[in-house]
């Protein structure tokens, strides 16, 4: 199984990283145009990126609380469906390193790669300049 591993270092504590990957106002802030999810392990979160009918589902299938968050994709994209998306969060010196994965893919996409790196930039200035960049990336439009 291949994955993709991103890590990058946020000048934000652990708590408000958590907050901006758990919370619905928080995500529509840097990634999704529309998120409905509750930081309940099991539950079944939802985010809409286009008006219409795109809309992803992962299950939150794990919570440690300003630590870890770990999401099973259930819907679209297709080659999505199964592969897991991890965020682990760990307090350093000028604020939080987070290191992405999302794995369980036969293949990477290399669109799938840009999309993330795009999301976490957004994920980096919201946090760190209030302003991120939610929605569809541009590779995808």
């Amino acid at each position: 199984m291949s994955a993709i591993v991103e890590e990058l270092t946020i000048e934000a504590t652990p708590q408000r990283v958590w907050g901006a990957i758990t919370e619905p106002d928080e995500i529509v802030q840097w990634w999704a145009y529309e998120a409905r999810v509750k930081p309940e392990v099991g539950s079944l979160a939802k985010f809409r990126f286009r008006q219409g009918a795109f809309v992803m589902q992962f299950e939150v299938a794990e919570l440690d609380q300003d630590e870890k968050v770990r999401w099973i994709s259930r819907q679209v994209p297709p080659q999505w469906v199964g592969t897991s998306v991890t965020w682990q969060l760990t307090p350093v010196q000028n604020g939080t390193k987070l290191i992405f994965t999302h794995d369980g893919f036969d293949q990477i996409d290399e669109r799938t790669r840009g999309a993330w790196v795009y999301f976490l930039a957004s994920l980096k200035s919201y946090l760190e300049m209030g302003k991120g960049t939610p929605g569809t990336p541009p590779s995808f439009k």
